[in-house]
């Protein structure tokens, strides 16, 4: 016996009919996003980025690395100062006052600064005359330098006059300068000396 046609149709349309309600019961209860595009011309909103998250103790990563930098350092340390060295810290020389001379005044010495062109017997003698300071007058430094040179010293001679050569240049207590110019007697430039000295 044959079946009708529409028979068939209608059986077959009851069978879809479950199947499509099932299907669209789970993509609603799937909870996916929807990922059809947004309708043109609609605003789309970029996602913020979201903050660092903290820790059970709510400390978040940035503090960590901060408390690790701390923690490099044992406490009760103190820290050490970068210092600058010793040859930044001294002072320039100034010219026309060597620095030589001005360490010797600044301990309280006396200062004898010959200056000579050991040309004529006059020099010859004003050198012996210095040579003999030695061993004779304590806290006495002697330099000796030539005429030529005289504007390295130009600072310590300013008013002192001296011209010649030779001539003896004594800077005693407070950095008084006395000049002994010309030939002089050990004896003389002695007694020079323990002067400037008083």
């Amino acid at each position: 016996m044959a079946v009708p046609r529409l028979a068939v149709l209608l059986i077959a349309g009851l069978l879809l009919v479950p199947v499509a309600f099932f299907a669209s019961r789970q993509g609603a209860g799937s909870g996916g996003e929807d990922s059809s595009p947004p309708p043109v011309g609609a605003e789309v909103t970029p996602a913020k980025p979201s903050a660092p998250k903290a820790d059970a103790r709510g400390t978040s990563p940035a503090a960590k690395k901060r408390r690790a930098g701390e923690a490099s350092v044992p406490a009760g340390v103190p820290k050490v100062q970068e210092k600058r060295p010793a040859a930044a810290r001294r002072k320039a020389p100034v010219a026309g006052f060597p620095e030589a001379i001005a360490a010797t005044l600044a301990k309280g010495q006396t200062v004898v600064l010959f200056l000579t062109d050991g040309k004529g017997a006059d020099d010859r003698s004003a050198a012996n005359a210095v040579r003999a300071l030695k061993g004779r007058v304590r806290k006495t430094r002697v330099f000796t330098d030539r005429l030529r040179n005289l504007a390295d010293y130009r600072l310590i001679v300013a008013g002192a006059g001296v011209s010649q050569s030779p001539s003896v240049v004594i800077l005693g207590r407070g950095g008084k300068a006395r000049v002994v110019e010309g030939y002089v007697d050990p004896e003389t430039l002695l007694q020079q000396v323990l002067d400037a000295r008083r």
